[in-house]
Formats: structure tokens, sequence, C-alpha cells
């Protein structure tokens, strides 16, 4: 045993290096730098922006426009001049021009259709330049309905609402038995803000594990360290388990600094709606938020699932005759996947025609990206069935890689390489 946890410690030094760790730590800043980027740019886009309102009519009513505009932007009136609009908005820094015709007054008075002219200078993409126009077309669309209810009155002095929508909508959502009053389109980007990050963490601490397995034993086949290796007094299988301890243990690492660098991201582009109080208490309501137990099924399934696929990327490392060659022979576990990651992201899985379903369910890397969604709707029976299906996948791969190991296989093990000849005279 002690020889055991002499090699394991060998082969977890040999992965946790400087060299590793700083691009960890840089990846968690960067997310998080991102993330409160965006955030930034959000809060500043939906305060209220600069707005130059050039007033031709200098009516009561394009007073009264002007005012209501003060709800969602800062108007600068400008009653018209020798020096163009345009130049004006440049020299103050305004990038939304509103052109507020004569006669604006009179013609809403006589019933007849005003044209307004909003003139949006873009010197640039961004969240602010796009937004700017957007909120003074709702203040418009807001005077335009205020006016339309005015108009409706008058003439049939019943409520305008009730001609406008006459069927009112109260629209609730119903899951596992538990009813909650809210969209369904609302439920479902709650949702899917709450699970986005799932698979792309099961996805990366499964592809960084099997690489560093891979990295490992084709560096010790690389060095000819691994002829050492079978003179240590310990069993030759226990020389392929350290190294799939060692890479779990730095996969693990890896997969909280990514949770919280991509937690940090997605919290900072969304304006904390992750973990906004209206949202947790609808979700809470209809018992979609992920207990201990729930994690802990999704970690028992992420678990299982590293062991599997450190246990396939050891058998198509034998293959690798140095670090340069190795991570081309995980093409195959990359594929398996990216194949359940994809498709956990875009689609529900339940939905797929049979013989993709089929496919599906017998890759044994799709379980926790099926289980982190089925979990939250009351399925447990999928985490029994993965986890038996597991195991029996892991047993038979680790079997098949201590086996390779303890024999000479590891050594003489090669892929053909054919030349290929081109037709010659």
């Amino acid at each position: 045993m002690k020889n055991f946890l002499n090699l394991l410690k060998k082969d977890i030094k040999e992965i946790i290096t400087p060299q590793l760790l700083v691009p960890l730590v840089i990846v968690v800043v960067f997310y998080s730098f991102i993330g409160n980027v965006m955030q930034t740019e959000t809060k500043k886009a939906s305060s209220p922006q600069p707005v130059l309102v050039v007033d031709y009519d200098k009516s009561a009513t394009s007073t009264q426009f002007i005012e209501s505009l003060k709800a969602v932007s800062i108007p600068e009136v400008y009653s018209g001049g020798i020096v163009d609009p345009i130049t004006i908005a440049k020299t103050k820094n305004i990038d939304v021009i509103i052109e507020v015709p004569l006669g604006f007054e009179a013609s809403i008075k006589s019933f007849k259709q005003p044209e307004l002219k909003i003139y949006s200078v873009i010197n640039g993409i961004s969240m602010v330049s796009i937004a700017g126009p957007q909120k003074v077309k709702s203040v418009v669309s807001a005077v335009s309905e205020t006016l339309s209810d005015m108009y409706i009155k008058n003439f049939t002095n019943i409520d305008p609402s009730i001609i406008k929508n006459p069927i009112v909508l109260k629209e609730y959502v119903v899951v596992n038995g538990k009813i909650g009053e809210a969209s369904p389109e609302m439920v479902s980007n709650l949702l899917m803000s709450q699970v986005i990050f799932i698979p792309i963490i099961l996805a990366f601490v499964i592809i960084f594990a099997s690489q560093m397995i891979v990295s490992l034993i084709a560096s010790e086949k690389e060095n000819k360290t691994f002829e050492t290796l079978m003179t240590v007094p310990v069993k030759r299988p226990f020389i392929i388990l350290s190294k799939m301890l060692a890479s779990s243990i730095m996969a693990l690492i890896i997969s909280v600094f990514y949770l919280i660098g991509m937690r940090s991201y997605f919290n900072g582009i969304s304006m904390g709606e992750f973990s906004s109080t209206q949202g947790s208490s609808i979700l809470k309501a209809l018992g979609l938020v992920y207990t201990p137990v729930q994690y802990f099924y999704i970690g028992l399934l992420l678990f299982l699932t590293i062991v599997a696929s450190l246990a396939l990327a050891s058998i198509l490392a034998v293959f690798a005759e140095d670090t340069k060659s190795a991570q081309m022979y995980l093409t195959p576990l990359m594929i398996l996947i990216m194949i359940p990651y994809f498709l956990s992201l875009f689609t529900n899985i339940d939905t797929l025609s049979l013989p993709l379903k089929v496919i599906v369910y017998l890759i044994p890397f799709s379980y926790p990206f099926i289980a982190s969604q089925k979990v939250l709707f009351g399925s447990v029976s999928i985490v029994y069935i993965g986890a038996l299906y597991l195991l029996l996948y892991s047993a038979i791969s680790i079997v098949i890689a201590t086996r390779i190991v303890s024999s000479d296989r590891i050594f003489t093990t090669r892929v053909r390489k054919n030349r290929i000849r081109f037709f010659s005279r």
C-alpha cells in the first residue's frame, strides 16, 4: 500500500504543475472579467442615455412628448437653426436624434398620423448603441398607445383595454403535479440559465481527465520510464489505477476552477438573473431547483463517467508512441463525449428518433448529461440505469487496461503506418 501511495504521489506531481495551474487561474480570472464587463455594458445600456430632440412644432403636445421621454432617456431639446442637428449630436456625443415635425399637434388633433423621424448615430457595435434607439422606440410606442386609448375613449366611451384585449390571458405551468403562475417561456429561460453550465463543466472534466492519463502513459513510454515502473514492487494493475486516480483528482480540481469561472461568466451576462429572487421563487414553487441529493446523483454519474473515460483512454494510450501522437488517439473518445454534449444543449433526448435515441443511450458518457435534466423532473431511474451501465462498462474497460499493462503489449503495441504510394512510371 505504501508503494502504491508513493506511486500515486509521483503521478500527481507530474500532473499538478505550475504550468497547468497558472492557466486554470487565468481562465477563472478571464471568465470573471468577461462577466463583469458584460454586466457593466448591460447596466450602461439600461441606464438613461442622452437624446437630442429637434422640436420644430414647439407645441404643448410636443412638450408633453418630450416629458414622456424622460422616463427612459435624458432629452436635450434643440429648436432648429443654422447648425445641422447631426453635427450638434456628434459634438455632444449623443447617438439618438428625434425629429418632431412641424404640425405635430395639429395632425394629432385632426386624427392624422404625424411622422416622427429617429436618427441613430452608430460609432461601433455595442449594447449601448443598440439599446438607445430601442428605448426611444418603446417611448414612441407608449405615446402612440396613449393617443390610441384617447381616441377610442372619445368615440366609444368604452375602456380601451377591453376593446384592444377582449380576452385576459393568465398562464400557469404544471411540473410533476405542482402548479406555478408563470409563462412556459419564462420557466424555460430560468431552467436554461440554471442548467446550461452543467453540460459544459461535465464535458470539460471528462475531456481533461482523459487527456491527462493519455499524456501520462505516453510520456512514460516516450521517456522509457515504463520499464522502470515494472520493476517497482507494486502489482502492475495498480500502476494504471494510480494514473487513473491521479487524473481523476486533477479533473476534480479543474472542474472546480471552471465551475467558478463559468458561473461568474453566466451570472455576469445575465445581470444576476440566475440568482434573482423572483426566478428562484418560481423554480422553487415548481420544484425545479437542484437539491443536495440531486447534486449527489449528478456527481455520482460524473465520477463513474470519469472512471469509464479514463479506462477507455488508458486503452487508447497504449497505441501512442509519444506525447505528440497521444492526443490523436483520443479522437474516438472525444466524438463519444461531444455527441451527448451537443444533443443535451440543443435538444430533448426524449424527442429524438428511436435509432438516434438508442445510439445516445448506448454511449456510456451520455448519462450525466441526460441525468442533469431528468432529475429535476423527478426521474431518478435514469441515475440507477446509468450507474449500473457505467459500472459494467468501467469494470470491463479496467480489466482490459490492466491486462494490457500486466503483459508486454504496452511496449510492443503499435499502429502500422502504411505508406501511400502514388502511381509512377
